[in-house]
């Protein structure tokens, strides 16, 4: 009888670590997986989780995107991939959902500047604020960077 406990909890254990969702972003002490520098801004700040649940993090659009080209790998080789919303960090927005814009409103930190918005709406907002703005979308955004 204990064994079969013991057993049951070892399984649950290991099925419980195994779990492919995102995970939060610890400002000031995660590191991003491509570049090592702490991740600080959480308005540029990215993640993929690979279909195992290994979690990568990233404080740039463009670490992110270079990771995945120095690995060879595509948005399909990933259960997760997704970027802070500019307009509210704590949210995760799917990159394929999502429409970027880069102008001189954004510095990021590997200087990828580009800002993530939910909606082409929410993008169009800043377009006011500075016409250099150029928007994006997730396949161009993959092609952007070496």
């Amino acid at each position: 009888m204990k064994f079969s406990i013991i057993i049951l909890l070892c399984i649950g254990i290991a099925m419980s670590a195994c779990t492919t969702q995102t995970e939060p972003i610890y400002y000031g002490k995660d590191n991003c997986g491509l570049c090592k520098m702490t991740i600080m801004d959480s308005k540029y700040a990215t993640e993929l989780v690979t279909p195992k649940g290994k979690v990568f993090k990233f404080d740039d659009l463009r670490c992110m995107v270079i990771f995945m080209k120095t690995n060879h790998t595509s948005s399909a080789d990933y259960a997760h991939l997704v970027v802070n919303n500019f307009d509210n960090p704590q949210e995760f927005i799917n990159v394929t959902e999502g429409t970027f814009g880069q102008g001189t409103l954004f510095r990021s930190p590997m200087r990828g500047d580009l800002a993530a918005f939910k909606s082409p709406q929410d993008s169009q907002k800043l377009k006011e604020k500075d016409a250099t703005i150029k928007f994006f979308s997730w396949t161009q955004i993959q092609e952007m960077f070496n």
